[in-house]
């Protein structure tokens, strides 16, 4: 493990623009006998993905919502440091929903790999994952927590820099009635104000919002109302 992180280490230097990035890293897995690699960014109102997984994998990742069910990501989120970890083993202990997860993954040879989570800013997360089709992936030693960690920092900001363009991405849309609540509490409007404007209810505007901040992880309105106008929606 300790070759293949420095060779992951050389891509960050080497690596002068996108594609030649995502190509390093597709040759990377596959020196190391990997079926493709995730780099996934969980930030409140926005996820998305870099990676080389099936296209229809990836599609059906985003538009289930699997994240909020992928044992990857919870595990990632949980213990914040580099691990293996195997679709196969621990079967008894797996929820239905985690058991489906990693059938389904299976299709796409998806059934074992390893995993380094970073911290971002803001409570965000980034999440480097290599999968294997292995039911149960070989480590040779234990994986180096802080060089692993600093590696995937490194590849972090050489994303950032090069502003890598995401293989797919988290949907964010706004239906019309939404469109006019949020545009109203954009100009400083309440919930009240908004719900007299709009001649409804208190609790039609109130659980609209709640909706929409709960599909999105976002804490409250004017995080909701900021990101919209990121997105171009209002």
């Amino acid at each position: 493990m300790a070759h293949w992180l420095d060779k992951l280490l050389d891509i960050t230097a080497i690596a002068r623009d996108q594609n030649s990035l995502k190509s390093a890293l597709s040759d990377l897995g596959e020196r190391f006998e990997f079926t493709g690699y995730a780099y996934i960014v969980l930030r409140f109102g926005r996820t998305f993905a870099i990676s080389n997984y099936h296209p229809d994998w990836q599609d059906h990742y985003f538009k289930s919502d699997l994240k909020s069910m992928d044992p990857v990501i919870k595990q990632a989120k949980k213990v914040r440091r580099a691990f293996s970890w195997s679709g196969e083993a621990d079967r008894k202990s797996m929820s239905k929903g985690e058991l489906a997860f990693f059938a389904d993954a299976a299709d796409f040879n998806i059934r074992s790999g390893v995993t380094i989570p970073i911290t971002l800013p803001n409570r965000g997360t980034a999440v480097l994952t290599f999968a294997s089709i292995k039911p149960q992936l070989e480590v040779d030693h234990e994986i180096d927590a802080i060089a692993a960690a600093s590696t995937v920092a490194q590849l972090h900001s050489r994303i950032e820099t090069l502003q890598a363009t995401p293989s797919v991405e988290e949907p964010f849309y706004l239906s019309p009635k939404e469109v006019a609540f949020a545009r109203w509490l954009e100009l400083g409007k309440t919930v009240q104000d908004v719900a007299d404007v709009e001649e409804v209810k208190y609790n039609t505007v109130r659980k609209a919002m709640e909706e929409l901040r709960r599909r999105y992880d976002l804490c409250n309105n004017t995080q909701l109302v900021a990101l919209a106008i990121r997105r171009g929606l209002i």
